[in-house]
């Protein structure tokens, strides 16, 4: 399978005009690798729109502890990546009005309190404010957002010159179909305007 996925993955890297010459030689070296560690390798070097779906839960089951400590981190935010686009595929075939139940779980795959994974994986951090604005125009609680959405919520320490302290940490990937709703918070911020509607931003139902 591992010789599979990085045959594949090596033909993608190749341009499309290529030489036969080329491609060949890009087949010969695929079987050199041969445990889950290139797998990995192959998956970080590789562009997440040209991965092949079809081996995408082989690498999704590695466990990151396995995993030098150097590809930890990178290979957290491959993973959260992948599932992040999953999760906004599959909000969008749930359509604008969402029904998330008060006790729906988190993927934990999906989440992580690491702010440098976050960024590594395209997200962008946003403020306490933007998050209340996002929990008002929706109509979503926090958990919902984090159910139903990509937002990520974590507390963890500050180091200051002299002390620390903890802060809470407010991340959305921007392709989430609600943020475009943080990016109307901050242009209205910007030119001190009040009156934005119609974006058609997902909403969450009320709870009876």
């Amino acid at each position: 399978m591992v010789r599979s996925i990085l045959t594949a993955l090596l033909l993608l890297a190749v341009p499309a005009a290529a030489s036969a010459g080329a491609l060949e030689e890009a087949k010969a070296e695929a079987p050199a690798a041969k445990d889950t560690l290139e797998l990995v390798k192959a998956f970080l070097d590789t562009p997440t729109e040209q991965l092949p779906p079809e081996f995408i839960p082989e690498f999704l089951a590695v466990k990151a502890e396995d995993l030098p400590k150097k590809l930890q981190d990178p290979f957290l935010a491959k993973r959260l990546e992948l599932y992040t686009f999953k999760q906004i595929s599959e909000g969008k075939k749930r359509g604008i009005v969402r029904m998330p139940e008060a006790s729906c779980s988190v993927v934990q795959e999906a989440k992580t309190d690491k702010g440098g994974v976050l960024k590594m994986a395209g997200y962008e951090e946003i403020t306490e404010d933007e998050e209340m604005w996002l929990m008002k125009q929706t109509k979503c609680t926090e958990h919902d957002l984090m159910c139903e959405f990509t937002l990520q919520v974590f507390v963890a320490k500050v180091k200051a010159k002299k002390s620390s302290y903890t802060r809470k940490f407010y991340f959305l990937h921007p392709k989430d179909p609600i943020f475009a709703l943080v990016a109307q918070y901050r242009e209205m911020g910007r030119i001190k305007q009040t009156n934005f509607f119609g974006i058609g931003a997902p909403m969450c139902a009320p709870r009876q």
